[in-house]
Order: C-alpha cells, then structure tokens, then sequence
C-alpha cells in the first residue's frame, strides 16, 4: 500500500502543488509593484544587454564570485553538477542512454557506457559539494548564525536524493536500467496504471530516491530553493536599462507641480 502510494498517488500530488506553487509564487513577484528606482549602476542601456548581465550571473555566479570566493567555489560546482545531472536524466531516460550515438558520436553501447560513467562522476561531485555547504554552514560561526532550521533540512533532503541515486550506481543489485524508468515514467504521463510486477517497484533505494525527490518538489515553492526562479526575477530589476522616471513609481506619469 505505501509502495502504490509512493509511486503511483505521490508523484500526482506533488507534481500539482509544485506547478501551483511555482506560478502562485512568480506571479505575486509578476504583480508586485515596483516603487522605488532600483537599478544599479553602472546599468545596461538596452532590453539586450540587460538579459546578457543575467545569463552571465546565472551562469557564472560573478555578483557572489566577487563577494566570498570560497562559497562561490562549492555552489558554482553543486548548481553546474545538478544541472548537468538533470539534463542527464531527462536524456538518459528518454534516449535509453543513448543521446551521443543519436548524434553521431558513438556507438549505442558506447554512449550508454558514457552515460553511465558521467552521471556517476557528477553524482560524486555533487555530493561532495553539499557535503562542503553543509560543513561550511556548521563550521562558520558566521553562517550558523543566520542559518535557520530549513536551511539544514534542505540541505539533508538534497544529500539524501544524491545519496540514493550514488548507491544505485554503486551497488549493482540496487540499480536499475534505463527501460524500467521510462516505462514508469510514460505510464505517470499516460495515465496509466503502475502494476506490481513493474521492476521500479521492487527497487527500494529507487523508491526512497522518488520519494525524496517528491518532498522537495512538495516544498521548493515555498523555501528557499525558489532563488532558482527568483534570482532571474531579482536580476533583471537591478540590471533593466535605465528609465526616466522608473516605471512603477507612484505618480510618475504626472508632472511636477513647479515650485513658487
């Protein structure tokens, strides 16, 4: 009865407060009113420019690179191995692992060697890198200061989805191949019913890492994780080009009363 609910009634649920929570959230910021003239300087005088300062701060990180070098060491290699781990997983899954054949790279069996022998390694780096946050968090007086419970949570909830997908590569009895995944995966998009004798199933550490993923989708609209919606939200207030007056401002599109 849990495994049904984990895999067949869970992932309905938490997907929906996820989507919800998600355009609840960004259209509060979409709505808010912006009443003071914000953008710093020096600003980007065109709608282009602004949107190359926020692809290079979503890519680079250079706002916190300029700031504290040693947080911008772990967060840079934990956001780049989650990404890429992400994108890993919807090519994985969809193409059987066999996205680099599918461009001429190499062969099936090759690429699905790659696809395996890359997901481990950036699986390794990003736990070594929540493992560094996580440290850094208990081991500065400084950020353990301003750390609140969540933050901790987050962080165990993150090591522990990481931690399950590792022991699936790890431990070849744990694993699980790409077929099983996809099957489930297009029955949930279907509608279709997850049976028993399917082989995710009878995969606890997949369950467990299903399961965690589904907790943090259930809480990512509502934590701190949403600065990974927000921060483009965030940057293109401080980075739009400059205008007079700053749209939002109460009353800008009256004039002036002259003084006498």
């Amino acid at each position: 009865m849990i495994t049904y609910f984990i895999m067949q009634v869970l992932p309905y649920i938490s997907i929906t407060v996820f989507v919800i929570g998600l355009l609840y959230r960004l259209g509060r910021w979409a709505n808010a009113r912006i009443v003071h003239a914000i953008t710093l300087t020096p600003a980007p005088t065109t709608e282009a420019g602004a949107i190359l300062n926020i692809v290079k701060e979503a890519t680079f990180f250079s706002s916190l690179f300029k700031s504290d070098r040693a947080l911008w060491a772990g967060a840079w290699i934990m956001h780049m191995s989650l990404f890429l781990i992400l994108a890993g997983h919807v090519l994985g899954i969809g193409l059987l692992g066999r996205q680099f054949a599918y461009i001429g790279l190499t062969s099936e069996e090759t690429s699905e060697l790659l696809s395996t022998l890359m997901g481990t390694f950036f699986g390794m780096v990003l736990l070594i890198s929540l493992l560094y946050l996580l440290y850094r968090r208990l081991s500065m007086n400084e950020v353990r200061i301003i750390s609140a419970p969540s933050d901790y949570m987050l962080l165990l909830l993150l090591i522990g989805i990481v931690l399950a997908g590792n022991l699936m590569r790890f431990v070849p009895q744990w694993g699980i191949h790409y077929e099983p995944v996809r099957d489930y995966v297009a029955r949930l998009i279907t509608l279709a019913p997850i049976t028993s004798e399917m082989e995710v199933m009878s995969k606890p550490a997949l369950m467990i890492h299903i399961l965690l993923v589904q907790l943090l989708m259930l809480v990512f609209p509502f934590s701190k994780l949403l600065h990974s919606a927000g921060m483009f939200a965030h940057r293109y207030i401080i980075n739009r080009p400059i205008v007079e007056p700053a749209p939002g401002l109460p009353g800008s599109q009256d004039k002036v009363p002259e003084e006498k």
